[in-house]
């Protein structure tokens, strides 16, 4: 069957969240059929949500439905419109939403131990643990007090899906968390590690990286929301509409020690590569 791209037949007007993500959405017709499509040129999964305003046409889905696109897939199909009464009128409208990751994931590996994220032989307080009192409430996120210019290295290996290292600002309110420099790492597992506050200019990882356990990925800052130097380290599943569910993790810990969670004002040594 010939396609044809679809021009002027019909409207539809797509809203994206998370703008910054390579997915591209599109349709063509086929004959008295409407099919869209996705394409994901990113280098992990990505969930999208369709919403769709139809006037005299039938979608094979419904008017709502989640996907799980796979990573750097083409043409996947989302939905395929036929008109219901070919003399009336018809048009179509709708929107998108798409995230990181799988919305649906509950599983993930529980009792992976993770790396401390940083250097054989040096040693960092853990400023702030889970649920801690000055900015981590109700959250399950890691601040490590360092110098400015530390090196972070990957606490778990994966694909690296998000880089920002251009902000140089920072302050003590929520008001600068625009200006957050931090690296995204997707592990296998279908977790999503943050580093975040990393210096101006500091990241040594590129979008697309496969990283591994222990590689130098970034020079420690005091950038965006942060009251003074240090790293924010954190694990969560992806939600559509930006809700993100955090992860506990454990690590390795010096001496031999069983891996096991972190204590807030505890130091860490780390003595392992």
């Amino acid at each position: 069957m010939k396609i044809y791209i679809l021009s002027f037949l019909l409207f539809f007007s797509f809203r994206c969240g998370f703008s910054q993500l390579r997915v591209k959405t599109y349709y063509e017709n086929a004959k008295d059929k409407t099919v869209f499509y996705a394409d994901n040129n990113e280098n992990c999964v990505v969930s999208i949500k369709i919403k769709l305003q139809l006037e005299n046409l039938h979608s094979s889905v419904g008017v709502e439905k989640i996907f799980v696109l796979p990573a750097n897939t083409k043409q996947i199909e989302l939905t395929t419109l036929t008109k219901i009464d070919k003399d009336k009128k018809y048009k179509v409208s709708g929107s998108t939403w798409y995230n990181y990751g799988n919305h649906f994931q509950k599983k993930y590996d529980t009792e992976f131990a993770y790396s401390l994220p940083y250097l054989k032989g040096e040693s960092y307080c853990l400023y702030q643990s889970y649920n801690g009192s000055f900015s981590h409430q109700n959250k399950r996120q890691l601040d490590f007090t360092m110098p400015i210019g530390t090196k972070i290295v990957a606490a778990r290996k994966g694909v690296v899906i998000k880089v920002v290292d251009k902000f140089n600002r920072h302050c003590g309110t929520e008001d600068c968390e625009k200006f957050n420099n931090l690296i995204y790492i997707f592990h296998e597992d279908g977790t999503i590690a943050e580093y975040v506050h990393i210096k101006r200019q500091g990241a040594k990882v590129r979008v697309g990286d496969q990283v591994k356990k222990g590689q130098v990925i970034a020079e420690s800052g005091n950038v965006g929301w942060s009251t003074g130097p240090h790293l924010h380290f954190s694990v969560f599943l992806q939600r559509l509409g930006g809700a993100r569910e955090y992860v506990k993790t454990k690590f390795e810990l010096a001496d031999g020690l069983q891996p096991g969670y972190l204590v807030e004002k505890e130091k860490y040594t780390k003595d392992y590569n």
